[in-house]
């Protein structure tokens, strides 16, 4: 009841706001009311009460790319769209409440119900339409879920021209799908996680159509790092897809996995196996943030790995060095990251090991101040990074292979991209609690500012290192905060590619 007054409350309080801006139509009771239905979809909502003989309620799916309980989509092939509604009865008997999927056809404006069948939850947690038995057939995809949303069930369901109605085809639990042609035949496949359920480690199976019919191709294990699933990802990389897993460990860290239907054998393979380079081991990272992502917008999904923790931050782990690698797009793992020192004789852990022929990490040394200012009293000595382009990298350098380099600060909720050859050659060092900026490890000139201002907090100007505050430009708002960069002129850098790289961390 309380929640009630309260929401009603704050839809009093906003339309008072609103007539002190100007006029405002409805009132409180159309502000309550349910979405209001198209003229589409109350004619299905019509024919489908008719054909019940009773108030169908609707069902929502839960998440994915179809969110409402109705769903327009030719299904046959035959030009015209058919609809798909998720639906409860509200005069049904049953204990468990199943939901109910039917769906509708329309010929001379009138809807008529084609089928009707009970799903497998009490939930929908998501739907999906596939070209799994070809481009002129839509097949339906449907994960349901028990009231608790633990268990999840998967139904396929595809269109019997012959009878015109829908068959399930396939039925099994689940815990994450994803649809893509991982083996090249010019259609989707179906990968399917186990379910969580189930004991020993999480299991990808794939399944293709062939002569007609839904079958199981090949199963593989994931590997043993990987509790759950806190993700599942298709990446299309050199013209193939592959299936990147996020997952959970049992101390509570985040790892990824990457598969690939390797032609060779007729089944998935890890791309681990492939690189002789533990994946999952090398992706370890603190944080659910920290996810797979297709960084760069190329259409594929790298994968992060931290290289190092920021050592003016460390105490609060609150900055890393990660970079992002497609490991489908390489043919050997390879790294060139220096390790940080923090203090001497200690340097900071890292899964990574040091290349060979690199000498010590910790040559560079501290950071000349560039202004002549005096240093901030939080100021503490800064980290090795990488490449400015005043400094040209060393010749000795080892090659590196990854796509994305940059700062991730899982403190405020940001990754900021940074040029690859900056690698090694830039450094870190606070401004206060929250600010920082990027000097030249080298030289020491300021190469760029960050401040992270809260919702009354305005920008701050001052000398070389912070500059002037219309100097700054926002690139993300993350929760309460704002942040805000500022490129130092005259120092080469392509402002546009750091102020476009900046992506909010999920």
């Amino acid at each position: 009841m309380k929640k009630v007054v309260l929401t009603v409350a704050a839809l009093l309080l906003a339309l008072l706001c609103a007539a002190c801006s100007g006029p405002m139509g409805g009132s409180v009771e159309e502000l309550l009311e349910a979405p209001k239905l198209s003229q589409s979809q109350t004619l299905v909502m019509e024919e489908l009460n008719r054909y019940i003989g009773g108030s169908a309620k609707l069902q929502y799916p839960r998440r994915g790319e179809f969110l409402s309980p109705f769903v327009f989509k030719d299904i046959n092939g035959d030009g015209r769209e058919e609809a798909v509604v998720f639906y409860g009865d509200e005069g049904s008997e049953s204990k468990n409440k199943y939901v109910r999927v039917a769906l509708l056809a329309q010929e001379d404006g009138k809807w008529t119900v084609l089928w009707d069948e009970e799903g497998l939850g009490t939930e929908v947690e998501a739907v999906s339409f596939s070209s799994m038995y070809g481009p002129d057939t839509a097949t339906l995809i449907v994960g349901y879920a028990s009231a608790n949303l633990k268990d999840k069930f998967l139904a396929v369901y595809t269109y019997k021209e012959d009878e015109h109605t829908m068959q399930k085809v396939d039925e099994r639990s689940y815990s994450e799908y994803a649809l893509a042609d991982f083996t090249g035949s010019g259609t989707d496949d179906l990968v399917v996680l186990s379910s969580l359920t189930q004991p020993g480690p999480m299991e990808v199976s794939l399944l293709t159509v062939r002569e007609g019919e839904l079958q199981p191709v090949t199963a593989i294990s994931l590997d043993s790092l990987l509790q759950d699933c806190a993700g599942i990802y298709t990446s299309l990389s050199n013209g193939q897809f592959s299936l990147v897993v996020d997952g959970n460990t049992s101390g509570g860290t985040l790892v990824s996995e990457q598969l690939y239907f390797d032609s060779r054998t007729g089944g998935l393979a890890s791309m681990s196996t492939k690189l002789t380079a533990n994946i999952p081991t090398l992706s370890t990272r603190v944080g659910a943030s920290l996810r797979s992502r297709d960084v760069d917008e190329d259409g594929a999904v790298e994968i992060p790995v931290v290289l190092g923790n920021v050592s003016a931050f460390s105490t609060e782990q609150r900055m890393q060095w990660v970079s992002f690698y497609d490991f489908a797009a390489i043919d050997e793992y390879q790294n060139n990251f220096e390790k940080e020192a923090v203090s001497p004789g200690r340097q900071i852990p890292s899964v990574l090991p040091v290349p060979t022929g690199r000498g010590d990490s910790s040559r560079q040394g501290g950071v000349p101040d560039p202004s002549g200012e005096d240093e901030p009293e939080s100021a503490s000595q800064p980290a090795s990074g990488a490449d400015s382009q005043s400094v040209p990298p060393p010749e000795e350098a080892a090659p590196t292979n990854e796509k994305v380099f940059g700062l991730a600060d899982l403190s405020y909720g940001y990754y900021m991209r940074l040029p690859l050859s900056w690698k090694n050659r830039v450094a870190v060092e606070r401004l206060g609690s929250r600010n920082w900026y990027l000097a030249d490890a080298a030289s020491g000139e300021t190469l760029l500012a960050v401040q992270i201002l809260g919702p009354e907090e305005e920008l701050v100007s001052g000398g070389v290192r912070l500059g002037r505050a219309e100097e700054y430009t926002q690139v993300a708002a993350v929760g309460r905060y704002r942040i805000f960069v500022r490129i130092r002129p005259d120092t080469g850098i392509d402002e546009a590619e750091i102020l476009a790289g900046v992506t909010v961390l999920s």
